[in-house]
């Protein structure tokens, strides 16, 4: 049967031409809307590609910042190292933005500035909860920082409370707890002094455990 002889009624009975016209009709009516939403897929698309784009580079630009840093830090350049940091803490809130805190503590430490180097490392702390790799190491700045500054019972606390979270170093417990009794000891703090050996003492055996049992009869009179 030729086209010119195929009814209306035919045409619509096929399945397939009722469905593209149907369809043609239906982008006809809607034109508008439809392009519309196809921009602002493209759109949305393209600003995710970008975004990650954007992503891959800022971190490719911060790794490179921190390593300078280091460089700067390791080689003494004090000065140079904190405020490298110290624009990494503040621009970014990623990993490498976090464990920056730690390095201006470790730099304003070193540099024997030792109240700022406290504050650094309790921000770093503060933050530390993902990010908890160089938690022991700032704990213990800290009370380096303190101790230097004598205040030795809080030099001592913050030792006692080192011992009692330690996040990685587990096997410098005894010696923090050591330098917790120490600096209670220095600090005129003799029966906090007395309790951190005793605690101490259960740990230790052998002659260790002889010094420590000498030095608390020594504490106690």
């Amino acid at each position: 049967m030729s086209a010119a002889r195929i009814s209306r009624r035919q045409l619509k009975e096929d399945t397939f031409i009722a469905t593209t016209l149907k369809s043609w009709e239906y982008v006809r009516e809607h034109e508008r809307p439809f392009f519309i939403g196809l921009i602002a897929i493209v759109c949305i698309v393209a600003v995710s590609g970008w975004a990650a784009y954007s992503k891959k580079q800022t971190r490719a630009k911060v790794s490179s910042q921190f390593a300078d840093a280091l460089t700067s830090f390791r080689t003494g350049d004090l000065t140079t190292a904190e405020e490298l940091f110290g624009l990494i803490a503040k621009e970014h809130g990623g990993e490498e933005g976090v464990y920056a805190g730690y390095f201006i503590g470790k730099c304003r430490l070193e540099s024997g500035k030792y109240l700022d180097a406290v504050q650094a490392f309790d921000t770093y702390l503060s933050k530390s909860g993902s990010h908890p790799y160089f938690h022991d190491a700032a704990m213990e700045g800290k009370a380096v920082a303190l101790e230097n500054e004598h205040r030795y019972e809080e030099a001592a606390s913050t030792y006692l409370e080192l011992a009692k979270k330690i996040k990685t170093n587990t096997f410098m417990e005894k010696s923090y707890l050591r330098q917790a009794a120490e600096n209670y000891r220095v600090g005129n703090q003799t029966q906090k002094a007395i309790e951190v050996l005793g605690t101490l003492l259960e740990k230790s055996t052998g002659t260790e455990r002889r010094d420590i049992e000498v030095e608390l009869t020594i504490l106690r009179g």
